[in-house]
């Protein structure tokens, strides 16, 4: 059986540090309802391209990729992950792992 709370503990460590990238801002709202630094999160639609939004995360070694996990998420999520290593950022997998682990489909619902 898996204990959520110490999930969700491990989530919100993994993620201090990171800069957090999420496709909309009630998955934000949830992060930042949870502690994690509004400045520290990145939301993608919010009307520039994805490749402006990776541009402005160029360099950037540690960033967490929390996409949904639905069949939208799980395409966003691979074409972030390509357009990383054309710019020299480094993707934190442990925050997507544990979400993964917390059996939730969606960000918000944290």
């Amino acid at each position: 059986m898996i204990d959520r709370d110490e999930i969700l503990r491990e989530f919100l460590e993994s993620i201090s540090d990171c800069t957090v990238i999420v496709e909309g801002k009630k998955d934000a709202q949830a992060l930042e309802a949870l502690g994690v630094d509004p400045e520290n999160i990145v939301i993608l639609n919010k009307g520039q391209s994805l490749l402006s939004t990776v541009e402005a995360l160029a360099g950037d070694g540690n960033v967490a990729i929390l996409t949904d996990m639905d069949r939208e998420g799980k395409h966003l999520y691979r074409k972030l992950l390509s357009m990383f290593s054309q710019y020299g950022i480094t993707e934190n997998p442990r925050p997507r792992e544990l979400f993964a682990q917390l059996r939730i489909s969606q960000v918000e619902g944290l």
